[in-house]
């Protein structure tokens, strides 16, 4: 009897925990793959939320419908007209902070004999979802050609502030 009321109180203890939100259980990763994958890309804000944050896909598909003159004409993929990219390797790295990481895609691709190194700031929403924050990049220089140095960042290229808002949305 003694373990059946322990049993009970367990049990009811547990359903009155809140739910933890789902998650994806390899991380932020799929999310930057999956874009990766995507075919060609989308302006369509609804579509971008799958991948990024609610402001950024808002910046992209304001940025496409926006002057000619002032439209990112590149693939934020691969940072260049061309999205298609060779040897890519991702790899995962942690924030300090709970709920944020970052992905690194590196890649190469004709005309940048060193390849790219891009930057994917993640940040994960209430219900448990990856999304993207931001993206930077920087070229790798190599025997022929060194780096510039110098890393560029989507959301200046959008108009956003640099910094990510601390809500993930």
């Amino acid at each position: 009897m003694r373990i059946f009321v322990l049993a009970c109180a367990g049990l009811m203890a547990a359903c009155s925990q809140p739910a933890a939100p789902a998650s994806d259980p390899m991380g932020p990763m799929p999310v930057v793959a999956g874009l990766y994958d995507s075919g060609p890309l989308s302006t369509d804000a609804e579509y971008l939320s799958v991948w990024f944050t609610e402001e950024m896909a808002n910046a992209i598909a304001a940025n496409a419908a926006g002057p000619e003159d002032a439209r990112i004409d590149w693939d934020y993929r691969s940072w260049a007209i061309d999205s298609e990219v060779e040897n890519i390797r991702y790899a995962v790295g942690q924030h300090a902070e709970p709920g944020h990481a970052e992905i690194s895609t590196r890649f190469s691709y004709p005309g940048l004999p060193g390849g790219m190194i891009l930057t994917w700031d993640m940040c994960v929403r209430a219900d448990g979802q990856w999304r993207i924050a931001n993206v930077t990049a920087i070229d790798v220089g190599d025997e022929t050609s060194p780096s510039s140095g110098e890393e560029a960042s989507l959301r200046p290229a959008l108009g956003l502030d640099p910094i990510p808002p601390e809500t993930c949305v």
